[in-house]
């Protein structure tokens, strides 16, 4: 009887359904200049226990990217498609190892833009870091202008319920509410 090769087999599905992926421990295994390369086969060996759908980014995603840069009436091959497909994953990949590597010399968790800019720049993309810097500063800019905005409307929700304002201020107490001297009358029509 054939396994089917999208199956991962039992080993690799929890109680829930879930896949969970393992490193298989093996003996070190010596490359031909004398070098330990025991960590390159168990990722081959991972990554050929990965189905296709869970190593590569969507296709429908692909394709969508794509089809903004022809024109309206233009139509792309289904190959054409999964190149694409396979090329954007493995340099996402081959980005964010990179970048995955720093944060683990530096003792973090967490992957930041920096990191992918210094993983671009260390693997010779350089032409790419100045407009990705730009970008990741206007980026950041635009989500702090958006926390802005919703701390500021979460103030107003806060501060203008009557409800709230009456609670503040003690009965008793006299308000004054005063005008500048030079207001403009208007006229609605």
């Amino acid at each position: 009887m054939e396994q089917d090769p999208d199956d991962l087999g039992p080993a690799f599905v929890s109680s829930d359904g879930t896949y969970i992926i393992q490193e298989i421990a093996d003996e070190a295994s010596l490359s031909a200049d004398g070098g330990d390369n025991s960590e390159d086969d168990s990722r081959d060996r991972l990554a050929a226990t990965l189905r296709e759908q869970d190593r590569f980014l969507p296709i429908a995603n692909v394709a969508r990217i794509m089809k903004r840069s022809i024109p309206t009436f233009g139509k792309i091959a289904k190959d054409a498609r999964e190149c694409v497909q396979e090329c954007v994953s493995e340099f996402i990949s081959f980005i964010t190892s990179e970048a995955s590597d720093r944060c683990m010399m530096e003792k973090r968790k967490t992957i930041n833009g920096e990191d992918i800019l210094f993983a671009m720049s260390t693997l010779g993309f350089d032409n790419y870091i100045e407009p990705l810097k730009v970008y990741l500063q206007k980026y950041r800019e635009s989500m702090k202008g958006e926390k802005d905005l919703e701390e500021y409307e979460s103030s107003q929700e806060n501060y203008g319920s009557t409800n709230q304002v009456t609670n503040m201020i003690p009965s008793g107490t006299n308000i004054v509410y005063a005008f500048p001297r030079d207001v403009q009358s208007f006229q609605l029509s």
